[in-house]
């Protein structure tokens, strides 16, 4: 069985945004702090966004929907690039089964995790950061 991907970490809320600070962290009051901890993402209006900084911590087997592409599959670079993806009946792996298949998926290529994907309807829905892309 492996390791719950936060360990002993405790999550800790800014507002909207969501941490996982390391155990034992002492109180951060009248401290300026950036981040006190990994990132993990932000939640409005009742739905959690995951961070593109989750996606880089956890494997393929820590996730609830994967999608895997081959370095050479074509579709790796266009999901590099920012575009959204047809999925063929059964490239949705889930982590068990009753998993609905609609929400985010880790996307990896050749099994290292690259980020995040919108499922639906067989459509996979870029959320490669702007930035990070191919252009």
């Amino acid at each position: 069985m492996a390791a719950a991907p936060f360990g002993a970490a405790e999550l800790e809320c800014r507002g909207e945004h969501v941490y996982a600070a390391p155990a034992g962290l002492p109180p951060l009051d009248g401290i300026r702090v950036i981040r006190p901890g990994w990132y993990l993402g932000s939640v409005t209006k009742q739905r959690f966004t995951p961070s593109h900084a989750l996606a880089m911590g956890l494997r393929a087997e820590e996730a609830l929907r994967t999608v895997t592409f081959t370095a050479d599959d074509p579709r790796a670079v266009r999901y590099l690039k920012g575009e959204t993806l047809e999925l063929a009946p059964g490239e949705l792996c889930t982590a068990a089964d009753g998993v609905p298949a609609k929400g985010y998926a880790l996307v990896c290529i050749d099994g290292y995790p690259v980020g995040w994907a919108k499922v639906q309807d067989g459509m996979l829905k870029n959320e490669y950061p702007p930035g990070w892309r191919w252009t």
